[in-house]
């Protein structure tokens, strides 16, 4: 009885510090809610797992479980850490790793990124593959914070995974080796004397201003049209996404606004004259697109400067911050969201609508029914093999850049004859 009054002490505690501090930071609790009710149903169901469950259980681990649940009903991006495994995995220093970009879905890790030339990039692994485990342990029972950090650890260690395909396979088990991976360098090319493509593969510090010195070479050769490929782009700072979106909104256009609980507070708005003027600009975007990559898509989609063609971008619209709770525990928790010029939130509660929606999609699903038509075997039972969707991934990325270049030719011809009847 003494045991049995304990652990629902512990139980109610813990409900009430993670209630109180999803209380005090989520939109969705509202005033008239009795938060008394929903814990009342809490203790009756501890009160029959420790007198009715089959054996004796951990109830401790229990709680902790409806934690981690609590945390990752409310987004993708939120985690709950507990004490013993923050303590093992914060400590680790090494930026050795397998160059995977995650975020949860559907309870999974899931691959939203894949640097390019990572051990992750050479075995195979794509966006939208989901990881069933982690060196044996199920992705399931672990913080998003925790998938990411397991990943990560001392130069040629090897970790192993076990792939959930986006794709129709059985799941997969891969090894990858842990090394310094390098993201590759923003470049730039010209298409046809008249097409300016850069490729942008992330925003971290110093983006903004690589990207600029690229625009301005091309501009100096007189191209009609700048593309900007965004592709992948998963990882990378607010703060470049804002200084990137300036060399191409004018002056006191809004970029994005941040909104907590309260409403709306911080406002990012475009500070300085444009550096690329009267000329079609459009972005390519897929499911890697993600966070600070959207708010620049968001920002320049939104003002008019430029249109999208791809994928809808991964959704990831917020900020987390972390609470220490009295146990060395440590919550992860969304506290501010990126609200688009147009008023709506770039991540949003419906997995379905969230993200940037492209003016132009690509691949169209003629192409991809195409694809299958004519590169699989008569035989409608074989299964497809890993090399069939290499092909069908490399097929993706080569229709999506032609189709990118095809607009943008398109939106050139007509500037240019708007340019022309403006100046008769």
């Amino acid at each position: 009885m003494q045991e049995r009054l304990k652990l629902s002490i512990l139980f109610l505690s813990t409900l009430v510090v993670a209630y109180g501090l999803i209380g005090g930071l989520l939109e969705k609790v509202s005033a008239g809610e009795d938060p008394y009710r929903d814990l009342s149903v809490l203790t009756k169901v501890l009160d029959h797992v420790q007198r009715d469950y089959v054996e004796k259980p951990d109830v401790e681990k229990a709680l902790r479980g409806s934690l981690h649940g609590m945390m990752e009903s409310l987004d993708p991006f939120s985690s709950f850490v507990g004490r013993d495994t923050y303590e093992r995995y914060y400590a680790l220093d090494s930026p050795a790793s397998t160059g995977l970009v995650l975020s949860k879905r559907y309870g999974y890790a899931h691959i939203v990124a894949v640097t390019e030339d990572s051990p992750a990039d050479k075995n195979g692994l794509r966006s939208g593959d989901l990881i069933e485990s982690i060196d044996g342990h199920p992705t399931v029972l672990m913080s998003l914070w925790e998938a990411g950090h397991r990943l990560r650890g001392d130069e040629d260690t090897e970790v192993e995974l076990r792939i959930i395909r986006s794709r129709p396979s059985k799941p997969q088990d891969v090894i990858l080796k842990r090394v310094i991976v390098e993201p590759p360098d923003v470049s730039a090319r010209i298409v046809e004397n008249e097409l300016g493509i850069v490729e942008v593969p992330d925003l971290r510090s110093g983006t903004s201003d690589l990207v600029r010195a690229k625009l301005n070479m091309l501009l100096s050769t007189g191209v009609k049209g700048i593309l900007i490929d965004l592709r992948g782009a998963a990882q990378g700072l607010v703060e470049e996404a804002v200084e990137l979106s300036d060399q191409f909104l004018s002056e006191g256009v809004e970029i994005a606004k941040v909104r907590g609980r309260v409403g709306v507070g911080e406002e990012f708005v475009s500070s300085s004259p444009p550096l690329v003027t009267e000329m079609p600009v459009v972005l390519l975007v897929d499911g890697g697109t993600s966070g600070a990559a959207e708010v620049l898509t968001a920002a320049l989609k939104d003002n008019g400067v430029a249109e999208v063609v791809g994928e809808r971008t991964n959704g990831h619209g917020s900020t987390q911050e972390a609470f220490e709770l009295k146990d060395g525990s440590v919550l992860l928790m969304s506290t501010k969201l990126f609200q688009r010029p147009d008023g709506s939130l770039i991540q949003n509660e419906e997995l379905r609508k969230s993200g940037v929606k492209p003016d132009l999609r690509s691949p169209s699903q003629d192409f991809i029914t195409s694809f299958y038509f004519d590169n699989t075997p008569d035989d409608l039972d074989a299964e497809l093999d890993e090399d069939f969707y290499r092909k069908l991934d490399e097929a993706i990325r080569v229709e999506q850049l032609d189709s990118a270049v095809q607009h943008l030719k398109e939106k050139i011809r007509e500037n240019r004859e708007y340019l022309d009847e403006k100046a008769a």
